[in-house]
């Protein structure tokens, strides 16, 4: 299985966590792997660095779709 990571990002309620107000989510898209996920949320985040209610997030989905893979390691 790919590992693959979706960033998306949006306008939070609180900025120390990750209440998201889902009218203003942006979907940046999926990725197959960590580095480019960055370079992506990176991207996003650079753009928004001055307002503190904005925040972008990678997902590892590979970790929700098969929880038990990471704990064989």
């Amino acid at each position: 299985m790919s590992k693959l990571h979706f960033v998306f990002g949006g306008r939070v309620k609180d900025p120390r966590g990750l209440d998201f107000d889902l009218s203003t989510i942006d979907m940046v898209g999926l990725y197959p792997d960590y580095a480019s996920a960055v370079d992506a949320w990176r991207g996003k985040a650079q753009r928004t660095v001055d307002d503190a209610e904005m925040k972008y997030v990678v997902v590892h989905l590979h970790r929700l779709l098969e929880p038990e893979a990471d704990e064989k390691k």
